[in-house]
C-alpha cells in the first residue's frame, strides 16, 4: 500500500475551503472541530497515536460508531449528529479524486450513510412585552450594560444571526441601514430604527470605536465571544423575569432574537418575501416557518375564544345537489 493520503487530504481540504470555497470561520472551525472529535474517537478505539490514523480507518463501521457516541456518550442532540456527519462527507466527497482505487468502495459507503430524521422545532420567540423586560434589564449607568441593551436591541432590530452581529464594525453602518455578512460570505443590508441608528452612533463614538473595529466587543477592546454575549443574556432574563413572570422557564437563546424579529414583521403584515430577503434565507420555505408557527399561534388562540351562538335563518331549498352538499358543510 502506498504512502496514506490522509494527512495530505487533511491539509488540501482546509486550504480549499478557505481559498477556493472561502467559507466562513465558523463553517471552517465546526469542520475542524468535527475532524478532531473524529480522529480521538478513532485513536482511543484503536489505542494509537492520532499520527499513526491512516484513512483506512474513516470506514462506515467508524464513523457509525462515532455518530453513535456523540448521541450516547456525548449527549449530542440528532441536530448536531447530523451536522457532524455532515463535515465528515464534505471531507470525504473532497477526497474521491486523490483516492486510490481501494479507498473507493470505502468512501462511497461513507457517503451513503443516511441521515438521522429529527423532529421540526418549534420556533420560540418573545412577546412585545417580554421584549421590552428584556431590552430593559441591563443596567444603562455602566459600560457592559449600555452594551448589552444596544446589542439586544440590534439582535431584534435586524434578525441578524449572533455570528453576523460581533463581526460588524463602524464601516458597515451607512444612512441607517447596517450591512450583515452571513452564511457563505453572503452580504446583505438591512434597515435599523432610528432609536437604533442613533445608539449605535452615539456608541461608537463614545467608546472611540476605530472604523475596522468590531462594534460589540469586551473592556480590552477584542471582540466579545458569542459564549460571553449568550451569558450576558442569561443574566438579563434572571433579571427581566422577576417582572415578567413568562420569562421563567423559557429556552430562551441569542437566536431568539432572529426568530422573534421575524415573527413581529410577520404580524405587522410584512410580507414573507420581505422577510426573507431581511433574514438572509436562500429558500422561501425557511421563512415559512415563521407563517406555519404564526398560523398554529392563532387557532390556538381562537381555540381559546367563545364563539358566539349561531344566528339561526331560515332556511332556503337548494336549487341543485351541489350546493345543498355545500350549504351543508
Amino acid at each position: 500500500m502506498p504512502n496514506d493520503p490522509l494527512p495530505m487530504l487533511l491539509r488540501q481540504f482546509f486550504a480549499h475551503l478557505r481559498t477556493t470555497k472561502q467559507v466562513s470561520l465558523h463553517t471552517i472551525t465546526a469542520y475542524r472541530d468535527t475532524l478532531k472529535l473524529l480522529l480521538h474517537f478513532i485513536a482511543k478505539e484503536r489505542s494509537l497515536s492520532i499520527d499513526q490514523i491512516t484513512f483506512e480507518a474513516f470506514c462506515p463501521k467508524t464513523i457509525l460508531a462515532f455518530l453513535e457516541h456523540l448521541q450516547k456518550d456525548r449527549h449530542n442532540t440528532t441536530r448536531t449528529r447530523n451536522a457532524r456527519l455532515a463535515a465528515i462527507r464534505t471531507f470525504i466527497r473532497f477526497s474521491l479524486p486523490e483516492l486510490a482505487p481501494y479507498f473507493m468502495d470505502q468512501a462511497q459507503r461513507v457517503l451513503a450513510i443516511p441521515w438521522k430524521r429529527t423532529d421540526k422545532p418549534l420556533l420560540g420567540f418573545l412577546s412585545r412585552q417580554e421584549v421590552e423586560a428584556v431590552l430593559a434589564a441591563p443596567d444603562p449607568s455602566t459600560w457592559t450594560g449600555r452594551r448589552d441593551h444596544l446589542l439586544f436591541s440590534f439582535l431584534y432590530n435586524t434578525g441578524a444571526r449572533i455570528s453576523e452581529a460581533l463581526q460588524i464594525t463602524p464601516t458597515d453602518l451607512s444612512h441607517r441601514v447596517v450591512q450583515l455578512r452571513g452564511k457563505g460570505r453572503k452580504q446583505r443590508e438591512v434597515p435599523l430604527w432610528t432609536q437604533t441608528w442613533r445608539e449605535l452612533q452615539q456608541w461608537c463614538r463614545d467608546c472611540q470605536i476605530a472604523p475596522s473595529q468590531p462594534i460589540f466587543g469586551n473592556r480590552e477592546g477584542r471582540p466579545l465571544s458569542r459564549r460571553e454575549a449568550a451569558r450576558r443574556l442569561a443574566l438579563s432574563l434572571e433579571k427581566a423575569s422577576v417582572g415578567c413572570p413568562s420569562l421563567r422557564n423559557r429556552h430562551i437563546t441569542l437566536h431568539s432574537w432572529r426568530h422573534t424579529c421575524a415573527m413581529h414583521l410577520l404580524q405587522a403584515g410584512v410580507a414573507v418575501e420581505i422577510i426573507a430577503l431581511w433574514l438572509g434565507h436562500e429558500q422561501l420555505s425557511t421563512t415559512h416557518g415563521y407563517l406555519e408557527a404564526d398560523l398554529e399561534m392563532k387557532k390556538e388562540t381562537l381555540a381559546n375564544l367563545r364563539a358566539p351562538s349561531p344566528i339561526r335563518r331560515a332556511s332556503k331549498k337548494a336549487t341543485s345537489n351541489v350546493l345543498a352538499f355545500l350549504e351543508a358543510l
